[in-house]
């Protein structure tokens, strides 16, 4: 049994979040997310990875590192996947900065998921004299986007793994992802008839007025089980201009196939003429396997060992477990610190959570 980690060694993993969190590295940033890469690999070579990157690796915006404690393990690795970019842009570490209050510690990214890889990298170090295979960390960054371009690395690299393990976000109540939801991407296209605003507007049709009417519609439909939410809009060109363009992204959450040809149909019923629904980026459903819960029963008896409550939970969030769960690859997600507000002004982790989340970690690192 690994025990719960030294104060030296669990301040040491804090200084390496504050310094992952103050390097901010939102997705849509090629520049700050070269910078957060190459940080990481630093933080990696210093803990005792061997950086590997192939050009497959490189085009695809990710890397991956292996933990092999100087040529002794063999066998097939284990799988950290993990990723590096944020929802939030630069400059948000000036509406939440990186700070400690009591047990919460703020900053963007500190939750999801920088906090996880904080935390995995530590699990390395607490089990590096026991493991018996070599680990793999796998970075990526482009998850909060989809992973369009990473998703054919993650899964070559998970084929080659015993199992993969994801230090995403713990669940609200600690509880560990055994599942997740299918997720859809769509985009909204409106179609209208330009007309000079400040003549005439109603001998001109509006995009924009389409365009709402048509999200109100469809947010409307939502429901826990087909959940429908539009996060991106734009259109028009001049205010003076009755619009003839305009566009939105919209995401969709399936629990099951019923739900998803559900919202298949809600889809179908709001396509008009001048209105399009187009399918963009998905992220397969993941259902537990009867290995994912072998995994998790293993979690489970060191939970019990470290006096840890966690329970087995199905996400309705996408990750990129979502792939290599889908693809019948043992999984276990959620491995990452407790905590509150992802993707808000106030994101922020349970610093009473990290040290037996590590612990918890590292045992699953030594027992797989």
């Amino acid at each position: 049994m690994i025990d719960f980690p030294s104060r030296d060694q669990t301040n040491k993993a804090i200084e390496r979040l504050r310094r992952f969190v103050e390097c901010e590295s939102p997705s849509y940033d090629p520049v700050a997310i070269a910078d957060g890469l190459e940080l990481v690999r630093q933080e990696l070579g210093a803990s005792g990875f061997t950086i590997i990157s192939s050009l497959q690796d490189m085009e695809s915006g990710t890397f991956f590192a292996e933990f092999n404690d100087s040529g002794r393990l063999s066998g097939r690795p284990i799988l950290i996947a993990c990723h590096f970019d944020t929802v939030h842009p630069v400059g948000e570490l000036s509406i939440n900065p990186w700070r400690i209050e009591g047990d919460r510690c703020f900053g963007p990214g500190v939750l999801d998921m920088k906090g996880g890889i904080a935390l995995a990298i530590l699990a390395v170090e607490l089990a590096s004299k026991k493991l018996a295979r070599p680990v793999r960390i796998l970075m990526t960054s482009d998850e909060e986007i989809g992973s369009a371009r990473s998703r054919e690395r993650i899964e070559a690299h998970a084929f080659e793994s015993l199992c993969v393990l994801v230090p995403e976000p713990a669940r609200e109540n600690g509880g560990l992802v055994v599942g997740r939801h299918a997720v859809q991407r769509y985009e909204l296209q409106a179609k209208g008839m330009p007309f000079h605003a400040g003549r005439d507007p109603s001998r001109g049709q509006s995009a924009i007025n389409l365009l709402a009417r048509k999200i109100v519609s469809l947010e409307g439909q939502s429901r826990p089980d087909a959940s429908i939410s539009v996060g991106v809009i734009s259109g028009g060109q001049w205010v003076n201009c009755v619009p003839e363009k305009a566009n939105a992204e919209m995401i969709c959450v399936t629990s099951d196939v019923k739900s998803r040809e559900a919202l298949r149909a809600i889809i179908s019923q709001e396509q008009v003429e001048n209105f399009k629904i187009i399918p963009g980026l998905e992220r397969p459903a993941w259902v537990s396997s009867v290995k994912d819960h072998e995994l998790y029963s293993l979690a489970s008896r060191v939970a019990s060992e470290l006096r840890i409550k966690i329970s087995p939970e199905i996400s309705g969030g996408g990750s990129d477990g979502n792939f290599t769960g889908a693809l019948g690859i043992p999984t276990l997600d959620g491995l990452g610190p407790c905590g509150e507000g992802a993707h808000t002004h106030s994101e922020h982790l349970h610093l009473s959570s990290f040290v037996p989340r590590a612990a918890l970690f590292a045992n699953i690192l030594c027992r797989v």
